[in-house]
This record gives structure tokens, C-alpha cells and sequence, in this order.
């Protein structure tokens, strides 16, 4: 059986790519193997985004946890962790207090504002219902100082907002309207009340912004598109592929839009972080071969939007692995969390997993 031009051209890619993974200095122990990579929940609940409050005495990794995959009910989980040379230990999960009044707690940002740790969330009584976004201190636990944020619209659980500090000290929200699918960014100088939202002018869905070190920012989505393909029944088959925009006027106007990696039909779940060298390291999904399960990559994007190599983060037998997230630690490595989540996507496991990353990407 021969394969087809894009199918050899592919797998060519993936062999340099994994062999940069293997051989790159900077790479360092990637990719990861089962043996580095801590679970930290089982079922019957399953996973999603993670956020690390760091403080003297303690780490605390807090993290969306739900009922099942049909999303009705979802909570706040933590965990403590230690970090043990290459490998992290984390406590037993427990569910963030106070019990909340709602049915789902969600959409969970990590921001410290003028040297306070706060948590951004929303409460909701259903997936697609309306919101209402707070944020709140953690405190043994607990959140605690919980304040209601100001907005000019109506958030859901489905907007899958997301909060981050720009490096101009104000507070910038990104999120998916809740009507599907325009995205918008609004900005507030206080935290609490935030101005009216601006279009940015692209449809998707799983926003993240991140900072560059010079403030230009980076904003990440993934976009749906009918590809050529049909499904036996002769319906379209639909691609979906992470892509990114810069700004360097703090979200006023934004680049052209550009895909994260073009090696294969289907790439995803994309986040961010701030490397030491004031570039930014985006981490994401795709299958390793086609019809395979998602492998875990990353590579490095600079303030001109130039990519780096690609690298191979999680060894492609450990499972179909998706819900990246991204931590810089105390003493500079960085903790990512993921979720496995089976096979069949929708009835797997979906629990979520942790592990050491001593090193940023190999960057041009």
C-alpha cells in the first residue's frame, strides 16, 4: 500500500521533531515518561484547566473537577503538592470551601495583583446559563474576601473565560460569547469592574492571553473548519486548529490570524507561559499519526510571531492526552498538568496528571 505525499511529509516532520525532543539540550528530559508523571485524581469525576498558588509555606494546584462529561454540576478541587527532584507528590484531593450555591464553579485564572494571590471563577446553575464571575482570596483552603466582578455582559460556563494581568498592571478578561462564537477582550484597572468588551474581530472558542516580556500579548483560540472530507453518511467532516494574534497596544488592535503548527488536520487546546527570555512557550494537542491519540507539544513563539521546533512533551504511549496547563515554579521549572482522557474521548477517564518540566523550549 503506498502513502500519500502529506501522509510520508508528515511522519518525516514528526521523526525530526521527536528527535529534537530526544537530543536538545534545551529540551532536557523530554519527552516525559510514565514514570516522571504524578496522577492526582481517579474516578468518577473528571478534569479540566489547573491553576498553582505558590506561597512560603505551601503549593496549592486548584482545578475544574465535574460530575461527568454531559457538564452539569462542577466544583473547584485541590491539591497540595511537593516537589521531590524531577517528580512531584500531591496530596490527597479535596474540594475547595465554601460549598458554593450554585451548581457549577468554573473558568478558574490565577492573578497576583500588587503581590496578592487572587482566583478568578464563575458560578452558574447550567453549562450554557448565565454566570455570574467573581474573584476571591484562598485562605487554608478555603476562598475567602470573595468579591463579585463588574461586567457589561453575560458570561457562561461555556465562554470558558479566562483572566490575566497585562504588564501594564491593568486586568485583561478574554472569553467566547456566549451566543457562539465571537471572541472578545476586555480590559479593567482595578480587577473588579472592567470596561466594555471589544471584538477582535475572529469566531473560536478556548481563549488564553498571555504576556510577552516587552507587553506585547498573545492571544490563543481554536477554530473550527469543514475540511474535505466526508463522513460515511456523506456529512462534512469539521477540523478544529489552534491559532494564534499578537498585540502591541494591549489588545487595541491585533495581527493577522496564524496556525500554532500546520503539521497535522487537528491541533488544539492550546495555553501559554512566559519563558525566561521574555518569548513565550505554547504547549497543545494532536495526534502523533493520523487516527492516533493526541500527543502533548510545545514549541516557542517570539514578539514577531516566529515559531520555534516543535518538541514532543509527553512520550505518545503514555495515553490521549488533552486540557494542557502551564506553571512557572518558585525555583524557575515548571509544573504542566493534563488530563488522560481514554481512548474514546467521551468515556474515558478524563483524569488529571502533573509532572516536571526543568527547562523552556529551544527558541530561534
Amino acid at each position: 500500500m503506498q502513502c500519500s505525499h502529506k501522509s510520508v511529509k508528515k511522519r518525516l516532520f514528526i521523526f525530526i521533531a521527536f528527535m529534537i525532543s530526544m537530543f536538545s539540550l534545551s529540551a532536557n528530559e523530554l519527552p516525559l515518561q510514565k514514570e516522571s508523571i504524578s496522577r492526582i485524581e481517579y474516578p468518577p469525576e473528571i478534569q479540566y484547566i489547573s491553576a498553582l498558588i505558590q506561597s512560603k509555606d505551601t503549593s496549592t494546584l486548584v482545578y475544574e473537577s465535574w460530575k461527568g462529561f454531559e457538564m452539569n454540576e462542577g466544583d473547584l478541587h485541590y491539591s497540595e503538592l511537593n516537589v521531590l527532584n524531577k517528580k512531584i507528590q500531591f496530596d490527597t484531593a479535596k474540594v475547595v470551601l465554601p460549598n458554593k450555591n450554585t451548581l457549577i464553579r468554573s473558568s478558574i485564572s490565577h492573578l497576583i495583583i500588587d503581590g496578592v494571590d487572587w482566583l478568578y471563577f464563575i458560578e452558574s446553575n447550567g453549562f450554557k446559563s448565565d454566570a455570574i464571575a467573581y474573584r476571591a482570596k484562598i485562605k487554608d483552603s478555603a476562598l475567602v474576601g470573595q468579591e463579585k466582578i463588574s461586567l457589561e455582559i453575560t458570561l457562561s460556563p461555556s465562554s470558558n473565560a479566562r483572566w490575566h494581568v497585562m504588564n501594564n498592571n491593568n486586568i485583561a478578561l478574554v472569553y467566547t460569547d456566549k451566543k457562539c462564537c465571537k471572541l472578545y477582550f476586555s480590559i479593567s484597572k482595578d480587577g473588579v469592574k472592567f470596561e466594555t468588551p471589544r471584538y477582535i474581530g475572529n469566531t473560536g472558542f478556548m481563549p488564553h492571553l498571555s504576556s510577552f516580556s516587552d507587553g506585547k500579548l498573545l492571544y490563543l483560540f481554536q477554530k473550527s473548519f469543514r475540511s474535505s472530507k466526508e463522513k460515511p453518511n456523506g456529512k462534512p467532516i469539521y477540523i478544529t486548529k489552534s491559532h494564534f494574534r499578537v498585540s502591541n497596544n494591549y489588545g487595541q488592535t491585533w495581527s493577522e490570524y496564524t496556525p500554532i503548527s500546520l503539521t497535522d488536520d487537528t491541533v488544539h487546546d492550546a495555553k501559554a507561559i512566559l519563558r525566561h527570555d521574555g518569548n513565550i512557550d505554547i504547549y497543545y494537542v494532536y495526534p502523533i499519526q493520523e487516527g492516533k491519540d493526541l500527543s502533548l507539544w510545545r514549541r516557542c513563539i517570539n514578539t514577531n510571531g516566529g515559531l520555534g521546533n516543535e518538541e514532543l512533551v509527553v512520550k505518545h504511549d503514555f495515553g490521549n492526552i488533552a486540557k494542557p496547563s502551564i506553571h512557572r515554579l518558585d525555583n524557575g521549572k515548571m509544573l504542566v498538568t493534563f488530563v488522560e482522557q481514554g481512548k474514546v474521548a467521551l468515556e474515558g477517564e478524563h483524569n488529571i496528571h502533573g509532572a516536571i518540566i526543568s527547562a523552556d523550549s529551544e527558541c530561534i
